[in-house]
């Protein structure tokens, strides 16, 4: 009788220990499963973040070499160049082409476009 009581005992010792063995794997595998997904959110969300950055910078690069191409009226530059302008006052026609260039430079900036009439 002792005898089957200790058999019994040692494999309900052995049936817990099995069952603690294979919780421990499945944690494991479940562990392992979110890791893997978690890893593979951030990958394809960091490569999205690359795209948008990379064409954010690529727009902004077009953007910037337009306006360093874009040249400056030669009248405003004729009219920096006369003395007259360092000791008085800007003449109207001196603020308007200014005006205008600054205009120019905020569309490049927008990208919005020159709203001219197309029949005239």
């Amino acid at each position: 009788m002792a005898r089957t009581l200790a058999m019994l005992i040692a494999a309900l010792l052995a049936s817990f220990f099995a069952g603690w063995k294979a919780n421990d794997w499945r944690r494991d595998s479940l562990e392992l499963a979110i890791n893997q997904a978690a890893s593979a959110a951030g990958d394809e969300s960091r490569t999205a973040m690359q795209k948008v950055a990379s064409q954010s910078a690529r727009e902004l690069e077009t953007t910037l070499e337009a306006l360093r191409n874009a040249k400056p009226p030669k009248e405003i530059y004729r009219e920096m160049v006369k003395p007259v302008f360092t000791n008085v006052c800007l003449s109207a026609e001196y603020v308007s082409l200014y005006n205008a260039t600054v205009e120019q430079t905020e569309r490049a900036l927008s990208r919005k476009p020159e709203n001219k009439m197309s029949g005239k």
